[in-house]
């Protein structure tokens, strides 16, 4: 308990732990979704650009 003897400053402490935890983890998710959307993003366009052309550029003689 609290120094004081408080049972509820104890609860609102730990309250706000779980708060903070809770911000963390979705800070961390947040972060990794970003990553994995850079990823994504990233690997799609290097399979893109090794595809061939879809229209010759001009007339082939």
């Amino acid at each position: 308990m609290s120094p004081n003897g408080d049972p509820r400053s104890f609860l609102a402490a730990r309250r706000a732990i779980v708060r903070s935890d809770e911000r963390a983890i979705l800070l961390f998710l947040t972060i990794v979704s970003l990553i994995g959307l850079a990823m994504l993003l990233y690997y799609t366009l290097l399979v893109l650009e090794g595809l061939p052309n879809p229209i010759p550029e001009g007339p082939q003689p």
